[in-house]
């Protein structure tokens, strides 16, 4: 005989001895008293005494067996042998929750950790199988648990456990794999809880196969909580650790652009990070680099420290036609976090918007000619030339990568509202002033107390002292990106700028305290000159002096536009005011991936091609309809690596004159590299409170037979009634009642 709740034995037998106890007390409270006719009434107990004290026993041994059988009903016994089937249910429900996150492929010697947990759930069927009574079987792996909605059931539900049932588990086992997702515990619990509440002569077992890595279970009040309602929907849970260590582990974490995508053509900064997951400093190692199957210079990594992430930087020219970089690190525990994927097919040059209102359009030639020299200086840039009332005009400022305003002196309320939109909606809007700025308005209503576009309260117009000693420079840069051209020892370019006119701040003014406003570059007398504002999911840029070069009223205002640095700082400035909107959003295996094509310019059938690794060959898709586009969703998870779509054109037309082919790049959640898993204590502090059993894989061998059985609660309930009623009869027949009296009439 074995118990559901064996804990709960420990607690309730030394309370069968609780009648015991309270009979001697009563005892205890009895006071001799003499008197007279004492005599008589003792020689009439003496010939009585025998069925009295055999009352009392009987009366004492039924409310000992009442409490016994309270204790073990509620610890639920399951009796192995076949005549306990007269007594009890024979149902017994092993609910198998199968961790397949992609962890599970961590090696252990020459066995993966997914190949311990399919030896374990194949441990608990065959066990099950053997074991007299009703078996059945549902098995829930984690990254189907994330996928199934309220009232969905796995593909192995309810499975009467016969013959049958087990040589087709065997051959299901066989043919499953580790996914690519990152599912954990809190899914698989989710989707245990919605399944069908047991039947009532059901016995159900809740199996936990899993490594039990740290970073599944950091969420523990959403753990306990869940695993305290499927807890009382079962009856044990049974949590079965299948790793014997940590082991340590590099990740490639990150594979994007530095700032934003550039055109095609024109050369990218990437970013690649790799981390260390392990417990001690990983040694020096590379990072191969492939684009289009071409192997780029290897990225060399030196030390990296416990827990610790080291980043490099590369440089790669995409393609229109569609670019496919990938990165990976040699092989370690786990090799599918060793890769990452991005894919982009940039076009020739992104649109920027120049909002020009200086005299004669001077400001705008200058950063225009700075932006796209022409002829065969590609930059990657479109500006368009515009007065400011395009900004009402037109309804989709979103296509532009920039919004750059030159020498404005004010805005209207509705373009100021679509600027403001475009700027929070995550666009990049820079501020170049001039003479016909007008700092009331802009503080009024751009600045607007620090929640405006405007980083910074307007003055007046100062003009800067001049100073003609050797070396000097108007201009201090700070350590960004954005001037990167100016930095350096032998860079003399930044002693070539002169600014002889700027804004000055409004002196009540101090940067904000959360770091929201940055300083990128002040004059000589350290009076800020170009500032950068978060506004949003976007950013302002603030220049507190004029483009053009040509004097104006008050004279030049600066030689800016005229140094040699001046297209590299212009094409900078754009890169980063455009970045949010040239990146690619990240793509994970368990994100909803969709290819989008006009509706009027193609077919509806759209060819998938799935990454070379996912084995699967080119595929036919049938897109729904969205609007005025085609939307073709693939089903979740998907596999890790660079996805295409080719749509097939109505006509040639011009805006459709070829196959659209579109790429994504998936990858794996980064955070399931983390391999540090929890201990039975750990696990404890998760769940407490709870009632669980823990086991390890390699000692697992008979918990499963041991609750495969008859349940005798049932019987147990109907004891229980018989005894309290015979309880009740012999504590009146043990009683004394007065005899009934008849009154005469």
């Amino acid at each position: 005989m074995s118990f559901l709740f064996p804990s709960l034995l420990s607690v309730g037998l030394p309370l069968i001895a609780l009648p015991l106890i309270i009979h001697l007390i009563n005892l205890r409270r009895r006071k001799r008293i003499e008197w007279a006719a004492m005599d008589f009434l003792m020689e009439s107990r003496k010939r009585r005494q025998k069925s009295i004290l055999l009352k009392q026993l009987l009366l004492l041994a039924l409310r000992t067996l009442a409490v016994a059988c309270i204790v073990f009903m509620l610890a639920g016994p399951v009796v192995r042998s076949a005549w306990a089937a007269l007594f009890g249910s024979g149902v017994t429900h092993h609910l198998i929750c199968l961790d397949d996150s992609f962890s599970m492929s961590d090696r252990q010697g020459e066995r993966l950790v997914w190949d311990e947990a399919v030896r374990v759930a194949a441990r608990i069927v065959e066990a099950g199988r053997q074991r007299p009574g009703r078996q059945i079987v549902t098995l829930l792996p984690f990254s189907v648990a994330q996928t199934l909605a309220a009232g969905e059931g796995p593909a192995v539900h309810r499975e009467p456990l016969n013959d049958e049932f087990a040589a087709r588990f065997a051959e299901l086992l066989a043919g499953l794999k580790p996914s690519s997702t990152a599912a954990g515990p809190l899914d698989a619990l989710r989707a245990a809880e919605r399944l069908p509440q047991a039947a009532d002569d059901e016995t159900r077992i809740v199996y936990l196969l899993s490594d039990f890595r740290a970073p599944q279970w950091s969420d523990r009040g959403a753990l306990a909580e869940q695993a305290a309602k499927v807890r009382a929907q079962a009856s044990q849970l049974q949590l079965i650790h299948c790793v014997d260590q940590t082991r340590p582990n590099l990740a490639v974490t990150r594979l994007e652009p530095v700032a934003g995508l550039r055109a095609a053509g024109i050369e990218t900064w990437m970013l690649a990070a790799v981390r260390n997951f392990g417990d001690a400093p990983a040694p020096a190692t590379t990072l191969e680099v492939r684009h289009n199957d071409a192997r780029l210079p290897a990225l060399q990594f030196d030390e990296i420290p416990p827990g610790g992430e080291e980043v490099r930087q590369f440089r790669v020219g995409l393609s229109a036609e569609g670019s496919r970089l990938e990165v990976e690190l040699p092989a370690d525990a786990l090799e599918i976090d060793n890769r990452r994927f991005f894919a982009a097919a940039p076009p020739t040059a992104f649109p920027v918007l120049l909002v020009d209102e200086s005299p004669r359009g001077e400001d705008g030639r200058y950063l225009a000619a700075a932006l796209d020299p022409g002829q065969r200086n590609l930059s990657g840039w479109s500006p368009r030339l515009e007065r400011r009332g395009f900004l009402a005009r037109d309804e989709d400022l979103g296509r532009f990568a920039a919004i750059f305003l030159l020498d404005v002196p004010r805005l209207e309320p509705l373009e100021l509202e679509r600027l403001s939109q475009y700027a929070a909606q995550g666009g990049g809007v820079a501020w170049f002033l001039g003479p016909q700025t007008q700092p009331a308005f802009y503080n009024e209503s751009l600045y607007r107390g620090g929640e405006g576009l405007l980083p910074a309260p307007l003055d007046t117009p100062r003009q800067l002292a001049a100073d003609r000693s050797v070396g000097a420079s108007d201009v201090q840069v700070a350590d960004d990106e954005l001037f990167r051209v100016f930095q350096g020892q032998r860079n003399s370019f930044l002693s070539l700028v002169r600014v002889d006119f700027y804004y000055a701040l409004d002196p009540a003014w101090a940067p904000p305290k959360d770091g929201s406003v940055e300083t990128l570059a002040r004059l000589r007398n350290r009076a800020p000159l170009v500032l950068r504002k978060r506004f949003g999911d976007g950013q302002c840029v603030a220049q507190l002096c004029r483009v053009s070069p040509l004097p104006a009223e008050l004279g030049a205002w600066s030689n800016l536009s005229l140094n040699p640095a001046f297209p590299v700082y212009a094409n900078e400035l754009a890169g980063k005011l455009s970045a949010s909107r040239r990146d690619l959003p990240a793509q994970l295996v368990t994100s909803p991936l969709t290819f989008v094509a006009p509706l009027a310019d193609y077919q509806s059938a759209a060819q998938i091609r799935p990454p070379a690794a996912a084995s699967q060959a080119p595929f036919p898709f049938d897109a729904r309809q969205d609007g005025d586009f085609w939307s073709a969703d693939l089903p979740t998870p998907v596999a890790p690596g660079i996805w295409e779509a080719a749509w097939t054109p109505r006509e040639a037309t011009e805006t459709a004159a070829a196959e659209l082919r579109q790429l994504r790049a998936v990858n794996v959640d980064p955070r399931e590299g983390d391999l540090h898993a929890l201990d039975q204590q750990q696990l404890g502090e998760v769940l407490d409170g709870l009632d669980w059993q823990f086991s390890r894989s390699s000692q697992f061998a008979e918990s499963a037979d041991e609750l495969a059985g008859y349940n005798l609660t049932t019987a147990l309930v109907a004891t229980l009634g018989a005894v309290l009623l015979g309880e009740q009869l012999a504590a009146y027949a043990a009683s004394f009642h007065a005899a009934e009296r008849s009154v005469a009439s």
